[in-house]
């Protein structure tokens, strides 16, 4: 059986090799060549058009205001946090406060903490609920002394939302507290069964 496989195998490497040298003029076909390297595209907004985004942060309409801050958050403007900041503190319009809030709670600078902080002391009690629910998402309990303040807020509803935002504050503590454990528990099992393992 092994002598026909071996006989199958070398009549039909010699039909391949025969098959080869009978048509030697076939056509190589080059490999595609490398595809072009793409260039990472400019800034789509020239420095002049950002000023002239900037300057709509004052207009009259609070849509504009607000279309203006989202574009200059989009494109990460450097100067977002301070226009954040005064959007926040002096913006007339109390729903256009609100939505800055939540665009704070998107940022990853430290300056956010601060600036929620302070629009707990907003003068509309619901600019004051979005900031306390945006420190609870982000979840920093170095603020408690802040939102324990608002406990004592004239607003009922001001009150039940710091309330919660201690609760989740207390909830994350726990839920790090368990991650630490746990994470200890794991390093001590492995060098304990590493130590087991090298005796």
């Amino acid at each position: 059986m092994n002598r026909i496989l071996f006989l199958l195998v070398f009549l039909g490497a010699g039909a391949y090799l025969a098959w080869d040298h009978a048509h030697p003029n076939r056509e190589v076909v080059a490999p595609p060549p490398p595809p072009a390297i793409v260039q990472e595209p400019g800034p789509v907004f020239s420095e002049d058009e950002i000023k002239k985004v900037r300057m709509s942060l004052q207009d009259a309409d609070s849509s504009v205001r607000w279309a203006a801050i989202q574009l200059l958050f989009n494109i990460r403007d450097p100067q977002l946090g301070p226009s954040l900041e005064k959007m926040l503190a002096e913006d007339p319009d109390p729903e256009v406060r609100m939505k800055v809030v939540g665009l704070f709670k998107g940022r990853e600078d430290l300056s956010r903490l601060g600036s929620l902080v302070r629009g707990l002391n907003d003068t509309d009690a619901n600019v004051r609920i979005a900031s306390l629910q945006a420190l609870g998402d982000i979840g920093d309990p170095s603020v408690a002394i802040w939102v324990t303040a608002r406990l004592k807020d004239s607003e009922p509803d001001v009150r039940i939302e710091a309330l919660r935002t201690l609760g989740r504050f207390q909830d994350k503590r726990k839920a790090d507290f368990k991650e630490l454990a746990d994470k200890l528990r794991a390093d001590y099992e492995e060098a304990v069964r590493r130590a087991v393992t090298h005796k």
